[in-house]
């Protein structure tokens, strides 16, 4: 049994935001530097070392709350707005996927995937309020990431 929990967040609203830096290309550069060195970017990460380095990616080994080491092979897809992180090693997680698109109006999104290994799936429909809890942190973490996301680009755009 498969269990995808996935959320997504507005980066911005082009009524009202100062839309200079604010791109496709710009978001994608920040949503690399993202993968490549989260711990300026996802708050659970302590520590991450790209280990190995691939013509389609990087494996890199991330710290997760400063004691959970987790292998992931890193594969950007630039053609899709999408970097998939295949992880190697962690019992609760076999992937997660960021991706960006833009809506009708303008407005660029940030969606976070994350899939749960058959052990967590199977956790997390028979413990009561662990699917609401983790479906919670995946829309804060998809809340946090595409404000973070908008702010370096836009920082990085007026450097």
């Amino acid at each position: 049994m498969a269990i995808i929990i996935s959320h997504s967040a507005l980066i911005n609203d082009s009524t009202t935001d100062d839309q200079d830096g604010i791109s496709y290309d710009a978001l994608w550069e920040t949503l690399l530097r993202k993968a490549e060195h989260p711990v300026d970017y996802v708050a659970q990460i302590s520590e991450c070392r790209i280990v190995e380095r691939y013509p389609d990616g990087f494996l890199r080994e991330a710290v997760f709350f400063g004691k959970d080491i987790v292998r992931e092979r890193v594969t950007p897809r630039r053609d899709q707005w999408r970097i998939d992180f295949e992880v190697m090693d962690d019992p609760r997680f076999t992937a997660v996927i960021n991706e960006l698109d833009q809506d009708p109006e303008g407005r660029f999104r940030y969606t976070v995937s994350v899939v749960l290994s058959e052990r967590s799936a199977k956790r997390i429909t028979e413990v009561e309020g662990l699917l609401a809890e983790t479906d919670a942190g995946v829309l804060e973490t998809a809340r946090q990431t595409a404000e973070t996301l908008r702010k370096v680009t836009l920082d990085t755009a007026a450097a």
